[in-house]
């Protein structure tokens, strides 16, 4: 069974074949937007959690990008089952190109041991993306003293799509590795009436839980974790690694995202990537969480886009439906490890 499950994981890799590519919202700040991840981590706190999101990517650019999320999840025990609902909206450029969509999610737990959890999740995702024609220069307004229409260039300023994405997770106390499938119905995000799709979008991520040191005995231990996160989408390709520590009320993290060892390319040409390094921190109080993180660009925009920054809120409310786990060790903020073989336990990774 878990060796089926493997070749699953294993086999999404390699399920992308597309032609074109678009631009997706990103957050650096992967575990403290769990849901935006993948769709199997809704619920994967027992109980009911709120998350909001907010970048600015390249700050140094006039008008380059915003993106916002928030999202809201929920497990339900009778059901072995979470739920879900996230909002993302995506700005870009001075002629406010906006991409916004609602996803509905839903994941399920299997448990496989003692120790050994597989969750499968789906997203429904309806969204639309629009610009403001008012805003943008066509070759024709560069003859026409400035006055163009765009009408023989855009054949709308809004398009709504209907989206798809499958996702798979395995956990244990010790490690955990998951795969995400987006855009599976391939969307068209064009305006020019050419039928221009979205590829699919593969992201595999993971991590190992390395290193514990108990202070006290009412304290939570200080923990420390290795991560990875690798995304494939047409000839795009990108590795990135991390590490997390953090103690009862402070987390502090460092990515390095963009390894280069994939020479992807771009409009013709072939480069070695290599994009930040994202330095993160997160004061943690009771069930509130608020986490900063900045990336220093390492690629040719390094002293140019400003890098970026990036909030992330997160608020854990417990069981408040009575329809979560059934003890409450499930739903404290640092139960990521605490198991209880008769009920589903907070799945709760590093942010």
């Amino acid at each position: 069974m878990i060796k089926r499950i493997v070749f699953i994981l294993l086999l999404q890799v390699f399920l992308l074949g597309t032609k074109s590519y678009a631009q997706d919202p990103h957050f650096s700040q992967f575990y403290a937007a769990p849901t935006f991840m993948s769709p199997s981590l809704a619920g994967s706190t027992g109980g009911v959690r709120l998350v909001s999101n907010y970048r600015n990517q390249w700050p140094g650019i006039k008008q380059a990008y915003h993106s916002y999320a928030v999202s809201a999840d929920m497990y339900v025990n009778k059901y072995r089952s979470g739920f879900g609902a996230i909002m993302v909206t995506d700005q870009a450029g001075s002629a406010d190109y906006n991409t916004t969509y609602l996803g509905l999610q839903y994941s399920y737990r299997i448990q496989l041991g003692e120790n050994l959890q597989f969750i499968p999740g789906l997203q429904f995702t309806l969204g639309q993306m629009s610009l403001n024609r008012n805003k943008l220069i066509f070759p024709d307004g560069l003859v026409n003293g400035g006055q163009s229409s765009g009408d023989a260039y855009l054949a709308a300023t809004k398009a709504n799509y209907l989206d798809f994405n499958t996702s798979l997770f395995l956990y244990s106390r010790k490690y955990w590795i998951g795969t995400t499938v987006e855009h599976m119905m391939q969307p068209s995000y064009s305006f020019l009436d050419d039928q221009a799709r979205t590829p699919m979008k593969m992201v595999v991520f993971g991590g190992m839980n390395v290193w514990r040191e108990r202070v006290s005995r009412i304290e939570e231990p200080r923990r420390a974790a290795f991560c990875y996160r690798y995304e494939r989408q047409h000839n795009f390709n990108q590795l990135d690694f991390g590490a997390y520590w953090y103690s009862r009320s402070l987390e502090f993290g460092a990515w390095w995202r963009g390894i280069p060892v994939f020479k992807n390319e771009n409009l013709g040409t072939h480069y070695l990537d290599n994009d930040a390094i994202v330095l993160s921190a997160a004061l943690v109080t009771g069930s509130f969480r608020f986490g900063y993180s900045y990336d220093i660009q390492t690629s040719d925009l390094a002293g140019f886009g400003g890098g970026a920054h990036e909030i992330s809120i997160i608020i854990e409310f417990g069981d408040i439906f009575g329809c979560g786990a059934k003890y409450l060790d499930c739903f404290t903020k640092r139960a990521g490890l605490h198991f209880n073989k008769e009920q589903p336990r907070n799945l709760k990774i590093y942010y």
